[in-house]
């Protein structure tokens, strides 16, 4: 499968790195990505998105590589924790809590990142003003670390819209600790991610040529 050299070349001239979203590859498409991708682009490179647990089971790739990133079942953690590494999508105390429990029966580890909502439009997640109260909880557990924040955003919005997104998601992570890493930004934004210095951009069909 061909990738976008003129793309991933934007990425080798940031400090932002690549997810690549390979959740809807089949698993031979997947492993060339892999491959490709790990042979050109390491240096760049923040692993791989997938987000069914039938398709984890499936494709089996290397569970220190693999990124989930999608709304989460509580039946499902068990699976999660299995076949990928990092989680981008908390944005529940139980499911939480639900991670940390599993982890420390397995003697295993999960990272994660919670979930913000800086669309004041939309229901759910989690409010900026929310953000202690599952920092309090991360900060006491031994199995779940936080790798900090991503987001859920306007589907249809302005550029100036956008760049507002990102500079509020920066600017929470600024105000509760800088050194942590901000997801965000896709096929359809990375351009202005980029600008922004987002430190880790989730692309999909614009990777694939």
């Amino acid at each position: 499968m061909e990738l976008n050299k003129e793309l991933l070349e934007k990425f080798k001239d940031s400090e932002s790195r690549l997810v690549a979203v390979t959740k809807y590859l089949e698993k031979d498409d997947t492993l060339e990505v892999i491959e490709n991708l790990e042979q050109d682009y390491l240096d760049i490179l923040e692993w791989f998105w997938e987000n069914r647990i039938e398709v984890l089971k499936e494709k089996n790739l290397d569970r220190e590589k693999v990124h989930f990133i999608w709304n989460i079942q509580s039946k499902q953690i068990k699976d999660i924790i299995k076949y990928a590494s990092v989680v981008h999508s908390i944005d529940d105390i139980k499911h939480l809590r639900k991670f940390e429990d599993i982890c420390a029966k397995q003697w295993n580890w999960i990272q994660v990142f919670i979930q913000i909502n800086v669309d004041d439009t939309k229901e759910g997640w989690i409010k900026p003003e929310k953000i202690p109260d599952f920092l309090d909880i991360i900060w006491e557990m031994e199995n779940v670390s936080l790798i900090w924040f991503s987001a859920i955003w306007k589907a249809d919005c302005t550029r100036e819209e956008k760049e507002a997104e990102f500079d509020l998601l920066i600017e929470l992570r600024n105000k509760y600790l800088q050194n942590w890493f901000v997801s965000a930004g896709t096929s359809k934004d990375y351009e202005i991610a980029l600008e922004k210095w987002v430190d880790i951009i989730r692309i999909g069909t614009k990777l694939y040529n």
